[in-house]
């Protein structure tokens, strides 16, 4: 299976590669666009429901159940995961991370990478916006810090989830073809996991986040993931028909 139609052969040890186009079915493509699409709805919905109610019934008993957590190292090791994703160094993880993929001449999935990333962001911004839902305050939780901004959705939930989850994604895609990363492919992996399961529990944690807010960032995460993906593929059925078109017109002229 391909992971950049712009450096693989078309064939490995004598075996034809599966062509891009061939990857994903008539059935695959409706299931994915229903499937996003009903999650698109839900989104709408809860955000509708956001901007009319600042918090909804039981959001604060179970902020309350999870900050009820006060083992010091548990509570630092699940909080981190937000402090390392504050824009800033969010924001440099991602370039570094992008750039390592140019460096490895994995062009589609830097691209895909940049929307799941900041495409990310822009889309948590907009709706942070639209939907304009103050931060928990006056209630029974603990909050770290008074930002001031929108809570529905988490910008922080949003970007690990879209992002981190992108990745995750590419290391299964590479394992297939770079039998040889494994080891590395695995570190990554786990670094992954990490934030895609603390980051939700560390906004409710530090009190900055309603979980119905942490719920909103999962479905537009969600949305998002999907088009990175799709873009991923798309680039890569593009850049395997340019290489072919190169390669005919190459032996045309010679």
């Amino acid at each position: 299976m391909q992971s950049s139609s712009e450096q693989l052969p078309d064939k490995v040890n004598g075996v034809a590669l599966k062509p891009v186009s061939q990857q994903w079915t008539r059935r695959d493509t409706t299931l994915i666009v229903g499937v996003w699409a009903i999650t698109a709805i839900a989104l709408a919905l809860l955000s509708v429901a956001a901007h009319v109610s600042a918090e909804f019934p039981g959001d604060e008993g179970l902020a309350v159940l999870i900050q009820k957590i006060s083992f010091p190292p548990l509570v630092h090791f699940i909080e981190f995961s937000s402090d390392a994703n504050w824009p800033a160094p969010a924001a440099y993880a991602a370039l570094a991370i992008i750039l390592v993929l140019l460096l490895a001449r994995q062009l589609s999935a830097a691209i895909a990478a940049v929307v799941a990333s900041f495409g990310a962001d822009l889309a948590n911004v907009t709706l942070n916006a639209l939907v304009a839902r103050p931060r928990p305050h006056d209630v029974h939780i603990h909050v770290v810090a008074n930002l001031g901004l929108h809570s529905f959705p988490s910008g922080h939930v949003t970007h690990v989830v879209t992002f981190y989850g992108f990745l995750l994604y590419l290391t299964f895609r590479f394992a297939r073809e770079h039998p040889r990363w494994t080891p590395l492919l695995w570190v990554v992996r786990v670094i992954c996991l990490y934030f895609l399961i603390f980051i939700g529990p560390a906004r409710v944690l530090e009190g900055e986040h309603w979980p119905s807010d942490v719920l909103g960032s999962y479905l537009l995460a969600s949305l998002m993931l999907v088009v990175a993906i799709a873009l991923y593929h798309l680039l890569l059925m593009g850049f395997a028909r340019l290489r072919d078109w190169l390669a005919m017109r190459q032996s045309r002229l010679a």
